[in-house]
């Protein structure tokens, strides 16, 4: 049962709601109840026998209890215009000025949050004053300059978008070009491998052919040298014998001392440093020895007491003068003598005689297994001349369609990506931007990445890389935010982003950098391209609708 005092308050509400929508519906010209937009002024008219279901259909009422301070609805559509509900949303008008939802339970709590004050009309609530007129002027002189404004930057986002539909025309034409170019390469590399492989063909049966001819000889060599390394140890042998004359086992000074062929300084006499020289600076050697280190000292000093070795002749009698003098000051005269026995050693012996024969069984041996492989007869060298160029043609053309390949694959990323509604953002792309605050450097290169430098230098941190479009906050216009993501990580922490929010002005810059989450980053980006006038007009029209 009610009690008195709550009758006079709902008499009271009645009176004053009754009021309020003859009021609203000289306003609006279309009756409804307190609280309720023009858009749902239908759903609250009463039925034949007055009565009115609640919006979610839960519950049928009388028409009268509608903003009756008591919420009987539980999405509580039944108290628009008080605060009984803790759902309910009440509605401004604000003629004037843009209209207003607020939640019903600031209704009638003494703060004017409508403009108009229509959300405080008990008179307990205190009066409110209607400054709807005068915000309506500042916004719409607002609106103006930004009009004013965008007009200018639509104008600099036209040319954006002829200069960024030129920019896709050219990769489009390019690359029928290249795929033409590719095309003839292709037809190209055919005739060029075909070239190649019969060169390789040639080329391989000329080197099988002359190494088969290689082989022969080396087959001869070796069978020379194989009788050379039989007789020759023979030889040493038989003149370590000879110098061995107290049978020791030993060569030893004295005993060469009586071979005056042994006289390198040619004084008529073998002198103790002379032998040692031979002895390879021991006093005495054994036979293995003699072989191997004193045999190769010798044996040209007897070849040439023999007269069948000559040491080479330098091309310029000065400058051979004047090595002998060098050589003769740092060793004592047997410089010549010296310099014969190592030509004698690198020569090998059958070069080392004057006449075309060689004379088995003297000299020293080399080794022909570690030889180089000799150089190609002129012939054979030719057709592998031939069929190196034939690879090198082969090789470029190769290369050459990789290239086109991968400016083909250029191309198609940056056809792939999305550069606004009419190609407006396409000239951002290989540009960079900078924004300084007090500790770093801030980077954008839109379409490609987004860093972070400290002030005092240091190494770049990258922000996030170019991902997607993201819509507004309403979810109704797409090309208003940009996402990088899979930055470097956070110490302990995810990858870093960034967002770029783009808004309308005449210079492309940023204006702002901000982390409102632990490795999440927020720019403010300005340019032309985002004076989108459609969107702008469309955002006026709504503007003008709710004045």
């Amino acid at each position: 049962m009610l009690t008195s005092k709550k009758v006079f308050s709902v008499f009271l509400y009645t009176f004053l709601l009754t009021a309020t929508t003859l009021s609203a519906l000289t306003l609006a010209e279309v009756p409804r109840p307190i609280g309720v937009p023009l858009a749902k002024a239908t759903l609250y008219r009463p039925n034949g026998d007055n009565s009115w279901k609640c919006l979610d259909e839960s519950k049928t009422l009388k028409f009268t209890q509608i903003n009756d301070d008591y919420c009987d609805c539980p999405d509580g559509s039944d108290e628009p215009g008080t605060s009984a509900c803790p759902n309910g949303i009440f509605h401004c008008i604000n003629q004037g000025h843009r209209s207003q939802d607020l939640p019903s339970s600031r209704v009638n709590d003494g703060i004017c949050d409508c403009c108009d004050g229509s959300d405080e009309y008990h008179p307990t609530a205190g009066r409110c004053s209607n400054s709807c007129d005068e915000l309506g002027r500042a916004e719409r002189e607002q609106r103006k300059s930004q009009a004013e404004m965008l007009k200018k930057g639509a104008a600099k986002r036209s040319e954006m978008v002829a200069r960024g539909q030129q920019l896709k025309a050219e990769r489009e034409n390019r690359r029928r070009e290249l795929e033409q170019r590719r095309q003839e390469q292709e037809a190209l590399k055919k005739e060029k491998e075909e070239i190649k492989k019969q060169a390789e063909s040639l080329e391989s049966e000329a080197i099988a052919y002359f190494k088969e001819l290689h082989k022969e000889a080396e087959a001869q060599q070796q069978k020379e040298d194989d009788n050379l390394h039989q007789q020759l140890p023979n030889e040493a042998a038989d003149k370590f014998m000879h110098y061995d004359t107290n049978k020791d086992g030993f060569v030893e000074i004295i005993e060469l001392q009586v071979d005056i062929n042994l006289d390198k300084d040619r004084n008529g006499a073998v002198s103790v440093e002379e032998a040692k020289y031979f002895l390879d600076e021991r006093d005495r050697v054994d036979l293995d020895s003699f072989i191997t280190l004193s045999w190769p000292r010798i044996k040209p000093m007897l070849m040439m007491a023999q007269g069948i070795f000559k040491p080479p002749q330098l091309p310029n009698e000065e400058e051979e003068h004047e090595g002998e003098n060098d050589r003769e000051e740092k060793t004592g005269g047997n410089a010549e003598i010296d310099d014969m026995i190592t030509e004698y050693n690198e020569r090998g012996e059958e070069e080392a005689y004057e006449d075309d024969e060689a004379d088995v069984g003297e000299g020293t041996v080399q080794d022909t297994h570690n030889a180089p492989t000799p150089e190609y007869d002129e012939e054979t060298q030719r057709i592998i001349n031939l069929a190196n160029e034939a690879r090198n043609s082969f090789a470029e053309v190769e290369r050459t369609i990789r290239e086109i390949d991968q400016e083909i694959r250029d191309i198609d990323d940056q056809n792939s990506k999305d550069y606004g509604p009419h190609d407006e953002y396409a000239i951002l792309e290989g540009e960079c931007y900078k924004f300084e605050d007090r500790e770093y450097v801030y980077t954008l290169c839109p379409f490609e990445r987004a860093s972070q430098q400290g002030r005092s230098g240091g190494a770049e941190t990258t922000l996030g890389r170019w991902d997607q479009w993201l819509h507004d906050d309403g979810g109704e216009r797409k090309y208003t935010k940009q996402k990088y993501a899979h930055g470097a990580s956070c110490w302990n922490g995810p990858q870093r982003s960034a967002i770029v929010h783009l808004k309308c002005a005449l210079e492309t810059r940023i204006t702002a950098v901000s982390e409102p989450n632990r490795c999440e980053y927020f720019f403010d980006f300005e340019t032309p391209a985002a004076c989108d006038e459609e969107a702008f007009q469309a955002e006026e029209q709504r503007f003008k609708d709710e004045l």
